[in-house]
């Protein structure tokens, strides 16, 4: 089985842990992982404004890579691990196939390489692994019965409806990835609500209550709050950081370190949420 892969620019900077972690999980699942071989930010958002469309360039010229790659690295199927770039991907996609002056416009922008011609499949992370969840218990080694895990999804993975990885307003795909691996999901309200997103770099109280109203009202018992979006893994710790009292019981973790214990892939595991295992688990 095999995937290109995009990264994007915060993988390769602020998330190299999420990015070794996932790619870990998905070897170990016998998948072969082909980065492209050039690839260019995809904007971090989708532009709303029709005259934006040079915005979405760099995500145009990284699906016509991927499809240049396709040819020689025999699948058409393009991993993505942060939710802003599969949604700027996603929606770019579908902008193209779906608004024939948008597509005849970009395709003028960046006349210098071939079209885009359609039929490159943008895959969120968590969408393989829930693809392959027979692969996945056949290839558990730590069982974490014992452990009690909240989802914050945030908002990019699930909006807008139509590029969600699930349903907009109660997304359950992780928490059936997560009771495959033995774990218990915890429920509470606010698993899609923004976490106050970039605002961190404008106003960082804006993230701090934000994050606040979700993390108060995930229940007091859980052991472990994942995420699969770097930013949101930022915010949440910068908060409980910040009000380190009042969050002392709460540990943030990416959902690909989660699996990478389950699969026996500590060196993948940071130390904080080794010991979260270790605790509950003697």
């Amino acid at each position: 089985m095999k995937l290109m892969y995009y990264p994007g620019c915060t993988l390769k900077k602020n998330a190299i842990d999420y990015e070794k972690s996932s790619l870990a999980v998905l070897k170990k699942l016998g998948f072969n992982i082909e980065e492209l071989s050039k690839w260019y930010c995809c904007g971090a958002t989708f532009g709303l404004i029709i005259d934006e469309l040079v915005k979405h360039l760099g995500a145009y010229r990284t699906l016509v890579k991927a499809q240049i790659q396709s040819r020689t690295s025999g699948t058409r199927d393009l991993l993505v691990l942060c939710p802003f770039c599969y949604n700027v991907l996603k929606r770019v996609g579908k902008l193209l196939a779906e608004d024939a002056e948008s597509y005849h416009r970009i395709t003028k922008y960046a006349d210098d390489e071939e079209p885009y011609r359609f039929g490159i499949n943008v895959l969120h992370f968590i969408e393989v692994i829930y693809s392959n969840l027979d692969k996945l218990t056949k290839a558990i080694n730590n069982r974490i019965d014992n452990v009690k895990i909240a989802v914050y999804y945030g908002c990019s993975i699930v909006r807008p409806k139509n590029i969600a990885v699930d349903n907009a307003e109660n997304p359950t795909i992780i928490e059936k990835i997560i009771e495959a691996i033995g774990a218990e999901p915890v429920n509470y309200p606010l698993k899609t609500d923004c976490c106050g997103s970039y605002q961190i770099l404008i106003d960082k109280n804006i993230v701090y209550s934000n994050s606040n109203r979700i993390l108060e009202s995930i229940p007091r018992d859980t052991d472990l709050v994942v995420t699969i979006c770097p930013l949101c893994y930022y915010n949440l710790r910068e908060t409980t950081s910040c009000f380190e009292k009042k969050f002392k019981h709460i540990r943030i973790a990416y959902l690909s370190e989660v699996l990478a214990y389950a699969m026996g892939l500590e060196e993948y595991v940071s130390n904080d949420i080794l010991w979260v295992f270790k605790e509950k688990i003697q």
